[in-house]
């Protein structure tokens, strides 16, 4: 099975990214939070995820796409709720997998229930199957406060879909190098020239 794939974004279509790879454009589900950072043009590597749904009497594929394996272990531990298929916890995940674990981690039901598709019964289900899991985890990120142009080259890192935590380590070896009074964008071009 395929584990991750490089392409350019041709455009969203509701829960999906339509991927141009090579010859072929696949379309990907991908969840809320992920979905709002990508637009088309964008040329990235997704990591995927592929489940066989059920849809009446047939069996359906699906490639679900995460911008970091992190993201896709913890939507493996999300869809193992009971009732939380793998449309509706993508359809669910408008926020960060760090700060959902935390919500789970710390029985927080009413973020959990303020999620589309996730009512009261749901969510309490989701703290009692895995409320003992994330506290465990390394889902939850403590991620360092950044200040001023580095902040704002952070924001920037994590709309273009990476994660916090590594987008923090990315601006922290940028100011190391560069310096702490270069502009936003400056940072941003040593964070990315860094990552490859």
């Amino acid at each position: 099975m395929l584990e991750s794939i490089r392409g350019k974004v041709t455009g969203t279509d509701q829960s999906y990214i339509l991927l141009e790879t090579g010859p072929v454009t696949v379309r990907l589900l991908a969840p809320g939070y992920f979905l709002r950072h990508v637009s088309a043009g964008d040329e990235s590597v997704f990591f995927l995820l592929f489940q066989i749904v059920n849809e009446g009497n047939k069996g359906v594929p699906l490639a679900v796409a995460f911008p970091s394996v992190s993201d896709r272990d913890f939507f493996t531990k999300f869809i193992s709720v009971s009732g939380v298929g793998v449309r509706a916890a993508a359809k669910a995940m408008v926020i960060p997998p760090s700060e959902l674990a935390s919500a789970i981690s710390n029985g927080d039901i009413k973020v959990l229930k303020s999620l589309p598709g996730i009512g009261n019964s749901r969510a309490k289900q989701i703290v009692a199957k895995l409320q003992d899991t994330m506290s465990k985890s390394n889902f939850i990120s403590s991620v360092p406060a950044v200040a001023g142009n580095a902040a704002d080259a952070r924001a920037i890192l994590e709309q273009l879909g990476i994660p916090s935590s590594e987008a923090v380590s990315l601006i922290n070896a940028a100011v190391e190098k560069e310096g702490a009074d270069v502009s936003a964008s400056t940072l941003v071009r040593a964070a990315m020239k860094s990552r490859g």
